[in-house]
């Protein structure tokens, strides 16, 4: 199935538009709102109906009251020529559908559903239709088996309608039975006939007379029954007995005929007395008809020695002739014919003559295709050529006019040219200013570092002059102490040195730290501000250095642009020249072709062609007129070979011949000549069939004799009066035999056999109504032994009654037996479910079984193509999938990536679809589902389904892509009418 075109009267917000859709991979492309859901919307109710208020799906009926519905153009495969489905809002929720055929008939809702093999909405929406949902739905957290049981009924079932009727048919069973359960209902009625049972034990202290009570009720009704019973047979034979009453008289009848009956039965033919009256009145009439038949046969033989028959030569003469008429009609019609049209062919080629100034025929002129196309030839390089005149002109102008602005331009820019040594200064003085504010600001730093390195600097020296001090004025004293009191003078002068030379160190160590590094900078700062200052001074600098920059790089742009224009004016100019050269060459050539073709050389040149046509006409019609002076000739030639022929066959029927009146005349005489033979045969037929009527009418009247006579010798009969005696006898017997007949199959239905019969007649009814009184009495004796034993049975049952504690043990039995019959009921529900539930799993296992290994078997190919190679196998193995890397590692669904399970699942729908194409062939329709894909992916899936689906692809997005060409895709605007 293929849609080739939609037509979309009115839905939703899409009014009157037509969309061409005969591709087999079509993108759809629209912004948000642009109509994209509304057209498949449109698509899936016009195949299935419009959405019911019950689905949840908005109908799309237009606002402003347009037609609703639309029509659909598709070609199926086993239709020779595409087929229109319109539907339109009528009487049904679903919309009123057409099909029209290309016969011109109509089909109704019937034959497109079942054209389209009874799939419905939602099963063509969960196998050919694609959307991002049903990708999402794999990212959801599913556990291992519910992502096993996704990507199994993705590739076996389609959709999950058999899933959800299991998950029905398991909640029904929760809610009537669960083992261990409380709330369900067959749970709470056991507990309940439970606590019935124990409350029916509490009452056991009364069992043994109860029991006793109960057996006396039980022998008491035996009792009646036994009685009842009783009634009831002498009920029935009271009741046969009735029936012999009834039936008495008849019997004795029956008896007496009997009797009547025993005796030889008198031979009569069947129906003799009819048969002998039919055939006494069949030969009285017989004779008649003889009489009036011979007097009418008389009269028909004179009538016909009064006609004059014609010869069959002369008609047959008279018929050739008249079938001449049209072929004689046909060619002198012919003849005036082709004289006309010769006449209209010469005015005609007079007046072509004339058009292109011609005084004679020049049958000699070359009109061939070479002349032509040479012709064609000069005319379309000289329209050429004139064009490319007309251009270089307007380009030239065009030239010029850009080559005086740009002259302008370029000198407008020269008046403000600054000169070279004003540029170099100002961008001598710029840097210096740059340099300056650099200066200016390492300044700044420099200054606010210095100052926080002195401090630190200072408190350092400070630190390190105490140490010192402290550690030289120590060392001395040793030195001093080991000259007093030791007389240690190696020691001794050895630490007042080191104490000296610390003391030295530190002096040295101590210089004075002057800011010479700011001085520094300020010097320089001071240098550059100068320098500025003698700069400027030296030259005008009051210009923006930029705008001057530009505005020379734009002189030089335009001193180029003009060098440039003026080169290629050059060459315009003389291709112009060139052109000019063709041009004269040109109509030189055209001139010649004039003078070839007998033209004066006033005509224009575009008229070229239309002249060699006209030549050609020329000659055409000139063949025309000698064809058809050729085919006149012929038929003069027939037409007189026509009369000699004809004069010739009637010189002897007193026929004159002239061409105009010959069949007039023919046909008269032929008719006269038909009409006296058709009388005569006429008369001749009724001759022949009154003469056939006489002998048969005779024949038939001896026959009656015949019979008359053998009825009489049947009976032995002398005369008519004792056949008809003989007659009545049998007809008495008859009846007897038929009334015996009736009354035994009356007795025999009422079950009254022979020796029945015979006993009851030889009763009289007086003694049969005797019994039936005998009979009613004891019934009635019976009936009061019955009241009696009923009285003893209301005590015992008044008893039983007290017993029971005023009812309660018989109500708890009561609530026993109903409690036990709901559980039955609940119990077969149950059961009935079980029973649904295994054979809904049974099919399921049956569809896996045959139709999951074919689907993996083509997804193998399938997921290695949109995966690129990555993965090379998909298994599937004891209602598990399994999917193998190119490295040879097997991986369970719910262990591969999240994209990879999705090329998984779109890899078991597209095999899907495959494998119910003997089923189905249905358009795709993918709605975005690829829209979270990256580009790569995106287009390797969608080159998939452009190459290796057979079936029509609607592809519907919002995000155009490119890689499909333009004639395959349609672009919904985001305004539509209203």
């Amino acid at each position: 199935m293929r849609i080739l075109s939609i037509h979309i009267y009115g839905y939703g917000k899409i009014i009157d538009q037509k969309f061409d859709l005969d591709h087999d991979f079509i993108q759809i492309f629209g912004e948000n709102e642009a109509g994209k859901s509304t057209m498949m919307s449109f698509i899936h109710s016009v195949l299935f109906g419009f959405p019911k208020r019950s689905e949840g799906e908005p109908r799309r009926e237009p606002r402003l009251g347009n037609a609703y519905g639309g029509r659909i153009q598709i070609q199926f495969e086993d239709e020779t020529a595409p087929i229109e489905i319109e539907r339109i809002k009528g009487n049904r929720a679903i919309g009123d559908v057409v099909v029209y055929m290309p016969d011109g008939s109509t089909r109704g809702d019937e034959w497109l559903t079942k054209k389209l093999n009874y799939i419905d909405k939602a099963t063509f929406r969960s196998i050919f239709s694609f959307d991002v949902l049903g990708l999402q739905d794999i990212n959801k957290n599913l556990t291992e088996k519910d992502l096993q049981d996704y990507l199994l009924r993705a590739g076996a079932l389609g959709s999950n309608k058999y899933e959800d009727m299991l998950d029905a048919i398991n909640k029904e069973l929760d809610r009537i039975y669960k083992k261990n359960g409380i709330k369900p209902e067959l749970n709470q009625e056991l507990e309940q006939i439970r606590i019935i049972n124990e409350k029916i034990a509490q009452f056991k202290e009364y069992e043994d007379e109860y029991k006793s009570l109960v057996s006396e009720q039980h022998k008491i009704i035996e009792n009646i029954n036994v009685k009842k019973h009783g009634v009831y047979t002498l009920n029935q034979a009271l009741e046969e007995k009735m029936k012999d009453i009834l039936y008495h008289s008849e019997i004795k009848e029956w008896k007496e005929l009997e009797a009547k009956l025993d005796v030889e039965p008198i031979e009569f033919p069947e129906k003799g007395i009819e048969r002998y009256e039919a055939l006494k009145n069949h030969l009285i009439n017989g004779k008649k008809d003889v009489e009036l038949r011979e007097e009418k046969l008389q009269a028909l033989i004179r009538e016909e020695r009064q006609l004059d028959l014609p010869e069959d030569e002369d008609i047959n003469t008279l018929e050739n002739i008249l079938k001449q008429e049209p072929d004689i009609k046909h060619k002198r019609l012919e003849i005036e014919r082709l004289q006309v049209e010769v006449s209209k062919n010469e005015e005609q080629i007079h007046a072509l003559m004339n058009d292109i100034g011609w005084q004679e025929e020049h049958v000699d002129v070359d009109d061939s295709n070479i002349v032509r196309e040479n012709v064609q030839s000069l005319l379309s390089k000289y329209d050429e050529t004139k064009l490319q005149n007309q251009f270089y002109s307007k380009e030239i102008d065009h030239l010029k006019a850009n080559m005086k602005q740009i002259e302008e331009e370029i000198s407008t820019l020269e008046n403000k040219q600054l000169s070279d040594s004003q540029m170099r200064a100002k961008k001598e003085i710029m840097d210096l200013e740059f340099e300056l504010k650099e200066k200016e600001r390492m300044y700044t730093l420099i200054e606010r570092d210095y100052e926080r390195e002195k401090k630190e600097r200072d408190k350092r020296n400070k630190l390190q002059s105490t140490l010192i001090i402290s550690i030289s004025t120590v060392l001395t004293i040793v030195g001093i102490l080991y000259f007093i009191l030791r007389s240690e003078y190696t020691f001794g002068s050895l630490f007042l040195v080191i104490g000296l030379l610390s003391l030295l160190l530190l002096k040295l160590g101590k210089r004075e730290e002057t800011d010479s590094l700011k001085t520094d900078y300020e010097e320089e700062v001071n240098t550059l501000k100068d320098k500025i200052n003698e700069i400027s001074g030296a030259h005008d600098v009051n210009f923006d250095f930029y705008d001057a920059k530009d505005r020379n790089t734009e002189l030089k742009n335009l001193i180029s642009k003009r060098i440039t224009n003026s080169v290629k004016l050059e060459d315009l100019e003389e291709t112009l020249a060139i052109s000019d050269s063709s041009i004269d060459q040109l109509n030189l050539d055209l001139s010649r072709v004039k003078e070839k073709l007998r033209v004066s050389e006033e005509i224009e040149n575009g008229q070229i062609n239309a002249i060699i046509y006209t030549i050609r006409d020329i000659k055409q019609l000139r063949r025309m007129i000698d064809k058809d002076k050729v085919k006149v000739a012929q038929l003069d030639s027939d037409l007189e070979k026509f009369s000699l022929d004809t004069k010739e066959k009637i010189k002897n029927l007193n026929i004159d011949f002239h061409i105009n009146s010959i069949f007039y005349e023919a046909k008269l005489l032929l008719d006269k000549m038909r009409k006296t033979r058709d009388t005569y045969m006429n008369l001749r037929d009724q001759i022949n069939l009154f003469e056939n009527e006489v002998g048969v009418i005779k024949n038939r009247n001896f026959v009656s004799e015949q019979e008359m006579i053998k009825l009489l010798d049947f009976v032995n009969a002398s005369d008519e009066d004792e056949y008809y005696y003989y007659g009545r006898m049998h007809n008495e017997y008859k009846n007897n035999e038929n009334r015996f007949k009736e009354l035994s199959v009356k007795l025999e239905e009422e079950h009254y056999d022979q020796n029945k019969r015979t006993m009851l007649a030889n009763f009289l009814t007086a003694d049969l109504k005797a019994e039936e009184t005998r009979m009613r009495e004891t019934i009635n004796s019976y009936q009061e032994q019955i009241d009696e034993e009923q009285s003893q049975l209301a005590k015992v049952n008044q008893e039983i009654n007290y017993l029971e504690k005023d009812g309660q043990l018989s109500d708890l039995n009561h609530q026993f037996e109903i409690e036990k019959n709901q559980i039955e009921v609940n119990a077969m529900d149950y059961m009935s479910l079980m029973y649904i539930k295994n054979l809904i799993e049974a099919h399921i296992k049956a569809i896996k079984d045959e139709r999951l290994p074919i689907v993996v078997e083509e997804a193998r190919s399938i997921f290695e193509n949109i995966t690129k190679g990555r993965y090379i196998d998909v298994m599937y193995d004891n209602n598990v999938l399994k999917v193998k890397h190119s490295n040879g590692q097997i991986f369970d669904p719910s262990e591969i990536s999240q994209s990879t399970k999705e090329l998984l699942y779109i890899s078991l729908r597209i095999s899907l679809i495959k494998a119910l194409k003997s089923y189905y062939q249905l358009p795709i329709i993918i709605d975005d589902a690829f829209v979270h894909f990256d580009e790569v992916r995106t287009k390797t899936i969608l080159n998939y389904f452009r190459t290796n689906i057979d079936d029509q692809v609607l592809f519907f997005t919002c995000k155009l892509e490119k890689s499909i060409p333009s004639q395959d895709t349609i672009i919904l605007k985001e305004k539509i009418r209203r």
